[in-house]
């Protein structure tokens, strides 16, 4: 197949830091073409990969730096050139979605984030605009009257995310340092039961920095709770494969998190709150626990070195491994052909 990747000009793919959609877009990326497949990456100059590169941008314009008419023109640059291929993924978001309505060759839309609700007055008119790749079973089920294309995981690579089976003593997390991700329960978390937190991530200017400033800022002493804004890869493996348990607390309907697997590859459990996609990638009990509310979270975090390791890994290697989701996709792409033709 010729098959177009199109990723937004934001951050490289994959990223050097942080950006969950191009990792995923880049995994994938790469698979399809040590596969055969005839794949052209459309991203950002500085971007690496075994697909063919074209890119309207030299350089990744950086996170909340990135202005909507160049993510418009990084999408209408691949779009105009539509009928080289078979079949487009877009992992470019709402732009993407919104111009797939005036080509001719299919696309496939994948739903990295809520881009659409039925709360939103477009999204009848944008429906059945593209065909719908969700990252749950959760995430269809509340956008339900889009097109779906199925549901497919994303992967982490386990030969990047290694396994270690040694502990210490610290609880991590990891992520958008804003309210809907919870950093403020794992503070209270780690403080009540008296250990060391450590909180890598980012948060962006405005609203996101001035919430982190209130609620998160005032705790950390580098000490006991601290943190980190965006560390190097070695440095957030090594995190991943001696926490004690990575926090979980989200507030609100996570799509994905790319974390969970990470962790669980690193044969680290995670401890969560029961909303979102969580239910379908943690395994209660054999790879981390579900909580209800705050009591039984707690209850869990004690209960983390109670998590075989071993049984982390070998979750993530059966079920969101880079081989399983490239099959989904390439079943994906061949079933939308097949009706086409």
């Amino acid at each position: 197949m010729k098959i177009a990747q199109l990723v937004p000009p934001i951050v490289p793919t994959p990223p050097k830091l942080y950006g969950g959609t191009e990792r995923v877009a880049s995994m994938l990326t790469e698979e399809l073409v040590s596969r055969g497949h005839k794949v052209t990456l459309f991203a950002t100059g500085d971007s690496k990969t075994h697909a063919k590169l074209r890119y309207l941008v030299k350089e990744a314009t950086g996170i909340g730096s990135c202005s909507h008419l160049l993510n418009m023109a990084q999408v209408y640059s691949a779009y105009r050139e539509a009928d080289e291929f078979d079949i487009i993924h877009n992992h470019a978001g709402f732009f993407g979605i919104a111009s797939s309505k005036f080509i001719s060759r299919p696309t496939v839309t994948t739903m990295h984030n809520d881009y659409l609700l039925p709360k939103f007055p477009e999204f009848h008119f944008f429906r059945n605009a593209t065909n719908f790749v969700f990252i749950s079973k959760k995430q269809e089920k509340r956008m339900h009257g889009l097109r779906s294309a199925g549901v497919v995981y994303n992967a982490t690579d386990t030969d990047e995310y290694t396994f270690s089976p040694d502990k210490e003593d610290y609880l991590l997390f990891l992520g958008n340092c804003y309210k809907h991700k919870g950093p403020d329960i794992a503070i209270r978390v780690a403080k009540r039961l008296g250990m060391k937190l450590i909180i890598t991530g980012k948060y962006d200017p405005g609203r996101q920095e001035a919430w982190f400033m209130k609620n998160v800022a005032p705790h950390v002493d580098g000490k006991r709770i601290i943190f980190r804004k965006l560390i190097p890869f070695e440095e957030k493996l090594d995190l991943y494969q001696h926490a004690r348990c990575v926090l979980f607390p989200i507030r609100w309907e996570e799509p994905f998190g790319l974390v969970m697997i990470e962790s669980m590859a690193c044969g680290t459990p995670v401890v969560a709150f029961g909303k979102g996609s969580v239910p379908e990638i943690i395994k209660h009990g054999e790879t981390g626990f579900i909580a209800d509310d705050y009591r039984q979270f707690l209850a869990y975090v004690k209960r983390a070195h109670e998590i075989n390791p071993r049984a982390c890994r070998r979750w993530v290697k059966r079920k969101f491994s880079i081989e399983v989701m490239a099959d989904s996709y390439e079943r994906v792409y061949r079933r939308i052909l097949k009706s086409r033709r």
